[in-house]
Formats: structure tokens, sequence, C-alpha cells
């Protein structure tokens, strides 16, 4: 009688392995021990935090209304918020836009709508806030036309007849602008039709060409400073003109980019061919690269505006998609929001914008339209080479979220639930490499994630 024995066979080895990671970080920032997104949009990252970002509100006159925009087919393009002081001695902010065709409008508040104020630009202009002697806040437009000035009293007089431009700014009580491609010019103290070359009114400075043309004027702190295509020049213009100076400031970056250059806090932000900077007064920093911001090509193509310590920024990049980056000034952290957003305008303490046809603000408490969400997508394998199963997800944070993982065939969707600052799921799926979305409900915020991985020996 024979004896069978039963045959062994091997068994395959398996080990537990986690991945953490402390923090996350946007597309193009490498942070040790930070999750990288690979995509996403609407999510700010801050202190390594991951949260819903900038929401927007509808825009409330102080009759309690969002206006109606008269003709839908001219849009707005920039808003400005006008100071004023009605007949009862009440402080009061008039509304005031241009729209895509350079026609300038004033809200009604008697009729509930848009007063056209006699006058049509040849571009979109600047509309910077200046004031006159007795205190009167007014508007100056400056555009290629020349300059014009508005107040409620005198409504549109022009102040400056040669052709001028839409770069510009105020500072110590004097209007400056660039006169294309070289020059600046300035007016008299609070004297905005004085604009003859003078000792101590009004005048000009003239650029040398070696840096190429002037691409912008920001005022900050106790400076302007002005911006050439490749170079950087503080202009102290304190004082009598006969003590202005001009002293080029250090800047070995790329090509700047006209329309993105914004005062946001303590520094100007700033887009140019090889990235996005921010600049202090002093030194340029490089704080974004090229690649992941997918930058645009030519003249006038950005748009901005500042609020609340954020950079907004709105572009069409060079393959024709429009985008919108918010770049928080003290962490120099950016993401990129849904583009619908048009029209940013920094004005009176507030960010004025255009979204689905409807005039709004900036809002930190705000939502986005419906069909935006806050995602946050990456790609990886975690460290981990070779097929294994994801085991179990944990999340650090608060809030609420919906967590995607995909290993290209097939995605399996979990809703988590935080207890205690945690959340958990158990995913089962095998692969090497994983797709993660994670969708954030308004005022989520996430700190951390694990995962727990078996592998296969």
């Amino acid at each position: 009688m024979g004896i069978f024995y039963e045959k062994a066979f091997p068994v395959a080895k398996t080990a537990l392995k986690r991945a953490s990671f402390e923090g996350f970080t946007e597309a193009g920032t490498e942070i040790k021990g930070f999750l990288r997104a690979s995509g996403g949009q609407n999510c700010e990252f801050s202190g390594g935090r991951l949260s819903a970002g900038m929401g927007f509100s509808e825009y409330l006159t102080e009759g309690g209304v969002n206006p109606l925009i008269d003709d839908p087919d001219d849009p707005p393009r920039a808003f400005a918020l006008l100071p004023y002081t009605d007949g009862d001695g009440t402080r009061k902010k008039a509304l005031m836009y241009v729209s895509e065709l350079g026609v300038s409008y004033i809200y009604n508040s008697v009729r509930n709508a848009f007063d056209f104020t006699m006058h049509v630009f040849d571009d979109i202009p600047a509309m910077v806030p200046v004031y006159g002697e007795d205190g009167t806040a007014k508007l100056a437009f400056c555009s290629a036309d020349g300059i014009w000035l508005y107040d409620k009293a005198t409504k549109m007089t022009k102040i400056y007849a040669e052709r001028a431009s839409t770069l510009a700014c105020a500072f110590y009580e004097r209007l400056f602008f660039v006169e294309r491609p070289f020059c600046v010019r300035y007016c008299a103290p609070l004297a905005h039709t004085v604009w003859t070359d003078s000792a101590d009114e009004g005048g000009h400075v003239e650029f040398p060409s070696e840096e190429g043309e002037i691409v912008g004027l920001e005022a900050m702190n106790e400076a302007v400073y002005v911006f050439r295509e490749r170079g950087i020049v503080r202009l102290d213009a304190r004082g009598a003109a006969r003590e202005f100076s001009a002293q080029a400031v250090p800047y070995g970056g790329g090509k700047i980019l006209e329309g993105s250059i914004g005062a946001c806090g303590e520094k100007i932000f700033f887009l140019a061919e090889d990235g996005a900077y921010a600049f202090d007064g002093k030194t340029s920093r490089r704080i974004a690269e090229a690649s992941p911001l997918s930058l645009p090509t030519g003249r006038q193509v950005c748009e901005h505006a500042a609020y609340n310590g954020k950079y907004f920024l709105r572009y069409t990049a060079e393959n024709g998609e429009k985008k919108l980056w918010i770049l928080d000034a003290a962490s120099e952290r950016g993401y990129f929001s849904a583009p619908f957003v048009g029209a940013l305008s920094e004005t009176e303490n507030a960010m004025l914008c255009l979204v689905g046809g409807k005039i709004c603000a900036a809002d930190s408490a705000g939502k986005l339209p419906a069909g935006e969400e806050y995602v946050f997508e990456t790609a990886s394998d975690f460290g981990i080479r070779g097929r294994k199963l994801w085991k179990t997800l944990i999340l650090k944070g608060a809030g609420g979220c919906v967590a995607e993982v995909g290993n290209g065939y097939e995605t399996k969707r979990r809703e988590m639930t935080f207890v205690g600052g945690e959340a958990r799921a158990e995913i089962l799926l095998k692969g090497e490499r994983f797709a993660v979305t994670l969708r954030l409900q308004k005022g989520s915020q996430l700190s951390g994630m694990e995962t727990e991985f078996v592998v296969y020996g």
C-alpha cells in the first residue's frame, strides 16, 4: 500500500506598510513629508493644511439689492466704489463700472439701474482713487485717450488731453501714469490738472530702453516701483519733484508680464515668463515655477486684485485656457480656483468681480457656483513599489470629505466622517499606483493623511 504525502505550496509573504503625510502642498511645490497635488481647484494650502478656498457672495448695495447689469451683451470689465457724502451728511459708496466696450456707468439707487456717465473709452481704463484739496474722493480714469476725473458733483472732466495709458497709481497726493514706452509722468500734489514739468509740481522721468518697456506701476510703503519687462526701479517720489530719485533694484528673472503686478500686504506679486515672483521692495524671489502655472504670452492677458491678504490673478494661458490663481500673501502658497470669475477689481476694502452674470464680492464665507467643488487630486505609489492592496485610508482634520481612490480600472468612493479629528475608511483596492481625489465640504480642513497597504513579497 503506497503512502501519499500532500504537496506543500509556498505561501506568499505579505507585509503591512504605512505611508504617512503630515501636510498637503500644491502642484509644483515639493515639501518633504507633504502630499503633493497633481491637480484640482478651489482648495487652499496654508501651513500644510488643506482647506476649502475662497468663495463669492452677491454684492449688495446700501439698499440691500444686487444691481442688475443693463446690457448682458456688454458685461463689466472693471468695478470701482467711489466714496461720497450724501446731502444729509451720510457717508456712502457709489458703484461704478467700465464695460467690455469701454462704456462707463454709475449705479442709480433711485432707478435701481446704471446710468451712462457720458463717456466711452478707447480701452479698459485703470480707475485710481485720488482726493482733491478739500478731501473729496474722486476716481481718475487713466486710458489711452487721456485721463479723466470723476466725482459726484462735477461728473466726468478731462484732466490730461494727451495719450496716456492704463498703467497708473496714486502716491503722496500725486497721480502717476506710464507714457509708453519708457516714461513715467506725474501731476502736482492735489492738483490733478497740473502736469507741466516743474521743480516742485508736475514732471516726468525718462527711463533707458535697455530693460524693455514699462509694464507696471505699483506704490508700496514709501516708494513707487516701476516694473520694466526685464527690470525693476525704485522711484522715491516723496516731497518736491526736484528731490525725486530713481534706483534700480536687482532682478534676474524672466520677462515680466503686464497686468500681473499687484501689491498685497507688504509685498508685490507678479508673473514672469519663468514663474511667479514675490517682491519685498529689495529683492525678488520666485515662489512658483512656470510649468504648473501654464503661463500666458503677450501683453494685457492678465488681470489682478488684492483683498484680505489674498492676491487674485486671472489670465489666459498660451493654450487659450482661462485660469484664476489665488495666492495667500503671508504663506506665499497659491491654488487654482474656478476660472468663471471675471472683471477682478480691488476697490474700497473689497474685491468685486463678475460671476455668472452677477456682480459679486470675494468672501471667505461665500460659496462656489453650482457645479463647482473644492477638489484635491494626486496620483502616486506612495513610496511603496510593486503591486499592493490598499487596505485603509486615514484622514486627519475636521468637517466633511468624500474620498475617491482608483487603480485605473476601478474606483472606490468613501464618505469620510471625522470623529475626534480623524476619519477612517476601508479601501480594499489592488494596484501599483493610485489616483486619489478628495472632495471637501465648505469649511472643512485636512491636516494629514495616512495609508495602510498589504504588500506582497
